[in-house]
């Protein structure tokens, strides 16, 4: 099966490649580009993407020198290159739109990629084209500093017969979002009762390392009125009454549970694989995570995937309107210094023709989202309504309203994250001090870093 599969991707492929070839700028055959790209999750990932390398390769005439990393290992090695200027031709990393690209960005270190952006601006969705979009501090300017092509938003995997055991059913779950998150609390005392003494309701990641928490806390936020703390034209505000009060309750929302032996005690030191292998042990009934990973790594097994566990939307908020889903959106790029532009330009242009880019995300067994609306229009396997998971986490993040990280209108809000920020801020509360207290501290710091990337105000 796997052998048909490739051999069709590369026929559809090389069918897409012959029919824009004249939109393409022509690129010289014989040349080698060197290519840094993160590690998969799981083996599918890393097949599909050399999958895809493979049918460029044959199409092009040209080489991919490839290599995959683990992401830490690769954040570090993408970090020095970019300080000692020995770079490659084209990188991805799964965090980089977070932790390298804005500040990279900033200092001028990448290239602008409106060229390829373009190639495909009618595909992509206003979320994905904006999250693309970054101040460049030297040039003062924004640009097109990455190309988008999958995304992800925070999904709620649960343990449906963890819930079925306690006496619920998942009819019950309630739908706007503090009685959501509650709802499993009483789940928890439930399945105590019944001698599952190491089973917690809520599986929160509140450690201060990882993307975890940073996704967690603020989609939180923007679920209590907090999406204005940066404006899209970079400027903070915290100032903003209501962006207090978001902060506040978000904080009290994500520690109280803690506080009363909801989540793990383990949370507290929790990296990003752990919710995952929590959840699994069924040591938590849900756990919020970024991607449908969580779901994907049981798929071979029916009964667990289709059976045992769902995946709920995101509540609505509690007045019972709709909350968009913060939607990070991965992208390739371009370092200035590269040796082969042209060539790591033409497998971008590759990459994003919209049935290469529906192939490659398929067969990595649609753990990403795509980022162009017409795939999940077209193509039935997104928003299949019998798979439990992946139909859910595309109609959220694909379908339904999403929101734009803040780290896209300002580089600053990319160190917040980096520091953990907010996770510190709900460290301290845990550890007795007021919530107001936490939240101004946590203020005086933000503000501290946005001193450091001032955008001038749009005209």
């Amino acid at each position: 099966m796997a052998g048909i599969q490739r051999r069709a991707l590369l026929q559809a492929s090389a069918a897409v490649a012959a029919t824009s070839a004249l939109a393409r700028p022509a690129v010289a055959k014989g040349q080698t580009i060197k290519v840094w790209w993160n590690q998969g999750f799981y083996a599918a990932e890393d097949a599909a993407f050399r999958t895809l390398v493979a049918a460029w390769e044959k199409a092009s005439g040209n080489t991919i020198e490839l290599s995959l990393l683990p992401g830490q290992a690769l954040n570090e090695k993408i970090v020095s290159a970019l300080t000692s200027g020995e770079v490659p031709d084209l990188m991805y990393a799964d965090n980089a739109p977070g932790q390298i690209i804005p500040q990279n960005a900033w200092k001028g270190k990448l290239l602008d990629l409106t060229d390829i952006v373009d190639t495909q601006r009618a595909e992509l969705s206003p979320t994905a084209i904006q999250s693309s979009q970054f101040y460049d501090a030297v040039d003062k300017k924004r640009g097109y500093y990455g190309v988008p092509f999958k995304g992800a938003s925070l999904n709620l995997p649960i343990w449906k017969s963890l819930i079925e055991k306690a006496g619920y059913k998942a009819g019950d779950i309630p739908e706007t979002w503090d009685a959501f998150f509650d709802f499993f609390e009483p789940v928890q005392t439930k399945l105590r009762q019944q001698r599952m003494r190491h089973t917690y309701g809520l599986g929160y990641t509140l450690s201060t390392t990882g993307d975890d928490p940073n996704n967690l806390f603020n989609q939180f936020l923007l679920a209590y009125g907090g999406g204005g703390i940066v404006t899209p034209d970079g400027q903070l505000q915290v100032k903003d009454p209501k962006v207090r009060q978001a902060v506040i309750t978000t904080l009290t929302r994500l520690t109280d549970p803690f506080k009363k032996g909801f989540v793990p005690p383990s949370a507290l030191n929790w990296g990003d694989p752990d919710n995952n292998n929590a959840f699994h042990a069924k040591e938590v009934v849900m756990t919020p995570n970024d991607t449908i990973s969580i779901s994907v790594a049981v798929m071979e097994d029916k009964d667990l995937y289709y059976n045992q566990t769902m995946s709920a939307p995101l509540p609505l908020d509690n007045g019972g309107k709709q909350v968009a889903a913060l939607l990070g959106v991965e992208l390739a790029f371009i370092p200035k210094g590269a040796k082969n532009v042209d060539t790591a330009k033409d497998f971008l242009r590759y990459l994003v023709q919209p049935a290469n880019l529906n192939s490659y995300l398929k067969e990595a067994r649609g753990r990403w989202l795509p980022v162009m609306p017409s795939m999940v229009k077209s193509d039935p396997y997104w928003l299949d309504p019998k798979d439990p998971h992946r139909s859910v986490a595309v109609k959220q993040g694909v379908v339904d309203p999403t929101a734009t990280w803040f780290y896209v209108f300002n580089p600053a809000y990319a160190q917040v994250n980096a520091e953990h920020t907010f996770a510190v801020a709900a460290a301290d509360v845990i550890n007795g001090m007021p919530v107001d207290k936490a939240t101004d501290k946590a203020f005086s710091r933000i503000e501290a870093i946005f001193a450091q990337y001032q955008i001038p105000h749009a005209s």
